[in-house]
């Protein structure tokens, strides 16, 4: 036999209300363990990834405590598990009137029925109020055993402190269909809260786009902080948001221990006797980590996928270093026989005349190549030599050049040798008289042994 008794005061109570809506979210039913100085209320979700307990002290939460379990000792304990609806019903909201007006509770009374007289085995549950008012419910249960999550905080180094009212503020800018949050810590001295999903739903409301929300915190606004940099830890949204919501009913402060990602995580958090554990599972990867220093090289013997890409490795750069010697070695493209200047006429290889459209490679300045014993060509070392080639193959400029013209005119005043007339300017003589031209052939310079 059994013996459970214990009385909460109003305050007690809605307390029992507001850790019950927060179980409610991780799991349908609750189990309660029993002991001799303490009271747990524990769940675990469907997936078995989130444990929660919450464990009441018998001398500081409760005004009258007394558990006495059927085994004796100091182990023995008691242990059932009910539908949280159902203490949903009988710890509702707002149980603690501060006024006392008509209705209000003043205590609360729980016993056990488990008894070798009773015909059926409750969970009764009187709710005193004032004007002599008690209300009565006996709710039915199942004997379970409870089974607890082990956690060593000893092996999390990484730890993190926050007021649950800061942290609440920033899951405020969390979306409402975001699943995962990933828990960041940066060198400059940031932790980022970012929350996202990669689910892409079907129907009418489907989501186009992946959700992120990104919430940076200075380290200085923790209470404590103690994280290696450049770890990613991801866990459940709402399962944040349940434990922060709670967290921030008892107006405390929210403890965060962990090692690193696929370890567990425990959030952790009390006052007057109250203290709440939830451990849940994590994952996320080293990315953000500061690299590490490569070794040196050994010789060791490679395998097949690294003989392949040493393999690649060199005859890419042999195949460089053969395109390079082919471009040295390869003598100049040769230019085409005749090109066209601006006014279309044909224009030598040799001509300094520009082009229409002088493309870009043409504005770079040539580069002085080594000279080659062995060439066919005679290289000019003076530019004066050169600039007398290149005039030497250049097209002939009716306009510019000094040229040889038969003059068919009348006028015979204008020299002394009237015959013919050497004229800069002057480049077809027409008349009058005449239409018919003779076109130049030789150029005056070039004339010699006359004078």
């Amino acid at each position: 036999m059994v013996v459970l008794n214990f009385t909460l005061t109003p305050e007690a109570a809605s307390k029992v209300h507001d850790l019950l809506v927060c179980l409610g979210k991780f799991s349908e039913t609750v189990a309660i363990e029993a002991r001799r100085e303490r009271f747990t209320f524990t769940a675990l979700n469907s997936s078995k990834s989130a444990y929660c307990a919450v464990t009441l002290d018998g001398k500081q939460f409760f005004r009258q405590y007394e558990c006495i379990p059927d085994a004796g000792g100091t182990d023995g304990r008691f242990s059932c598990s009910m539908y949280t609806r159902a203490l949903l019903s009988v710890f509702k909201g707002r149980l603690y009137d501060p006024l006392g007006r008509d209705g209000a509770v003043e205590r609360c009374e729980v016993s056990l029925q488990d008894q070798d007289n009773e015909a059926y085995c409750r969970f009764i549950i009187k709710m005193v109020c004032n004007q002599g008012v008690t209300k009565t419910y006996k709710l039915t249960y199942e004997a379970v055993d409870v089974m607890h999550a082990l956690f060593d905080r000893s092996v999390a180094q990484n730890r993190w402190s926050m007021h649950s009212g800061a942290t609440r503020e920033y899951i405020e800018y969390f979306g409402t269909k975001t699943e995962l949050l990933d828990i960041f810590t940066g060198e400059d001295g940031r932790c980022v809260f970012k929350s996202y999903t990669e689910k892409i739903s079907d129907g009418k409301e489907i989501l186009k786009h992946p959700l992120v929300t990104a919430v940076a915190v200075n380290t200085s606004d923790f209470e404590y902080f103690n994280v290696q940099a450049g770890l990613h830890i991801v866990i459940s949204v709402k399962d944040f948001k349940a434990i922060v919501l709670h967290a921030d009913t008892l107006k405390t402060s929210l403890k965060a221990y962990y090692s690193q990602p696929t370890r567990p995580l425990q959030f952790s958090y009390g006052c007057d006797g109250l203290v709440a554990e939830f451990t849940l599972m994590t994952s996320g990867d080293y990315t953000g980590a500061p690299p590490t220093p490569t070794p040196a090289p050994q010789q060791h013997t490679a395998t097949p996928q690294q003989s392949r890409q040493a393999s690649h490795s060199p005859s890419a750069a042999s195949e460089r270093t053969d395109m390079r010697s082919m471009r040295s070695e390869m003598p100049p493209p040769v230019q085409p026989a005749s090109r066209r200047d601006q006014n279309g006429r044909l224009r030598n290889p040799g001509s300094r005349q520009p082009s229409s459209a002088p493309s870009q490679s043409q504005t770079v300045p040539p580069q002085a190549e080594p000279e080659d014993e062995e060439s066919l060509f005679v290289p000019h070392n003076d530019t004066r030599m050169q600039e007398e080639e290149d005039a030497a193959w250049a097209p002939m400029d009716y306009d510019k050049e000094e040229t040889l013209g038969w003059d068919a005119s009348a006028d015979h005043d204008a020299a002394v040798f009237p015959t013919f007339r050497d004229s800069g300017s002057m480049s077809r003589t027409t008349t009058t008289d005449s239409n018919m031209v003779i076109e130049p052939t030789q150029r005056l310079s070039e004339i010699t042994g006359l004078w």
